[in-house]
């Protein structure tokens, strides 16, 4: 036990203290590498403490107390070409860790309590300093982390559900860089602030090989807060800057079939409300405008298999197909990207109450042609034409788990 404590802790130290979340994505899926593997399925049968931020129901077939914490790597890139001119994002690597602690309750056996630090949300694209586009974005960085608070409560030997509630803290980084007769003013914003939602889950036991899952998690209005800058050679302009908008619902079903003890099958279904997100807000007076977004609600369909083939040693695969939020009519550069595959592997290894797990997925996206871009932050206007293409991701990570 207390070893166990000691663990999450360090996970928990980790969680807080790591970069938050830096992603090539707005939604983000990554929440524990067994997970991954499996291609981000989690929501039908209970693998680890990870079920927290999948289906908090499945906590109910989690005996006893568990934790896990560990974190994923991210390096998403793709061409963009405006006007016949050819650019790259940066590949940067960025950091997404997790972890988690579940507790079946000793004075009643049918509630279990389930905490989580992970992401939900992140997007990371960054230019060259000097790229065509630098009048519309340079850079953007959403970064989040999600505390997300669970009680778990076994109605009945097949049927659990559960309640909780999120509180994300998140930031969002805006640089352009534009130039107005001659002269380059670089615009930088930096502000943070908080958002509330919930989520509520529910698992059913079909009979000993089938499973259903379901997890609802709700919108919420993201309000960040700081400053904004406006520099060019030889001054500075600096005032307060607000920057607001709506992180988006999604609904989840998953079906889990299990042919013997030592091989698992899970399929699930994303549906997320984009439709919430469709503006983003700029007050202040560096960045003062409201830009639309048309968002699209979208389908991710997400297959998942776990096949133990020693006591100690597990293998997983999984294939993912995601569609963009962004239509062909409103594309940015701020998402540079479209329909994607994702494909993953990973091990998971086990020995007395501990376990290790490993993750690969590699993404690609499809390309996009013949996009036109009309940006009205370009002092006179842009009107170009635009192809996004070349987008991948590679995606690795590790957990380390304990149960007592």
């Amino acid at each position: 036990m207390k070893r166990a404590s000691i663990f999450f802790f360090c996970a928990l130290f980790l969680s807080l203290t790591a970069t938050a979340a830096y992603a090539g994505g707005f939604a983000l899926y990554e929440w524990s590498s067994r997970g991954v593997a499996m291609g981000t399925t989690g929501y039908a049968f209970a693998g680890d403490a990870s079920v927290v931020a999948t289906n908090p129901a499945l906590m109910t077939k989690l005996e006893g107390g568990h934790v896990l914490g560990g974190f994923t790597l991210i390096s998403p890139q793709s061409t963009v070409v405006v006007d016949g001119d050819k650019n790259k994002t940066k590949a940067n690597i960025h950091v997404v860790p997790h972890a988690y602690y579940t507790q079946q309750m000793g004075s009643n056996e049918d509630v279990w309590l389930g905490f989580g630090l992970f992401t939900r949300y992140g997007l990371g694209t960054e230019y060259d300093h000097d790229w065509i586009g630098k009048g519309s974005l340079q850079q953007v960085l959403l970064e989040s982390i999600s505390f997300n608070p669970n009680i778990a409560f076994k109605l009945t030997d097949n049927l659990s559900l559960a309640v909780g509630v999120e509180v994300l803290k998140g930031g969002i980084k805006i640089k352009r860089n534009i130039n107005i007769l001659g002269t380059d003013y670089q615009i930088d914003a930096d502000t943070e602030g908080y958002a509330f939602g919930g989520n509520l889950a529910l698992h059913y036991d079909v009979n000993d090989q089938w499973a259903l899952g379901l997890t609802y998690r709700a919108p919420m209005k993201m309000y960040t807060s700081g400053s904004a800058w406006n520099q060019r050679s030889g001054a500075s302009t600096q005032d307060d800057q607000d920057i607001h908008a709506t992180l988006p619902g999604s609904y989840t079903f998953a079906v889990g079939y299990q042919p013997m003890d030592e091989w698992t099958w899970e399929f699930d279904v994303v549906h997320t409300r984009w439709e919430h997100t469709d503006k983003m807000v700029y007050e202040g007076a560096v960045l003062n405008s409201e830009t639309p977004l048309h968002y699209k609600n979208t389908w991710r369909f997400q297959l998942g298999t776990e096949y133990w083939l020693k006591q100690w040693l597990a293998l997983r695969f999984g294939y993912i197909y995601d569609q963009t939020p962004t239509r062909a009519g409103d594309a940015s550069f701020m998402l540079p990207a479209n329909d994607r595959q994702l494909y993953s592997t990973g091990l998971g290894f086990k020995w007395d109450k501990w376990t290790a797990d490993w993750s690969f997925m590699y993404v690609s996206a499809k390309s996009r042609h013949d996009l036109g871009i009309d940006d009205p932050n370009v002092p006179g206007g842009a009107d170009w034409d635009v192809d996004f293409k070349d987008g991948k991701t590679w995606v690795t990570g590790v957990s380390l788990g304990y149960s007592f």
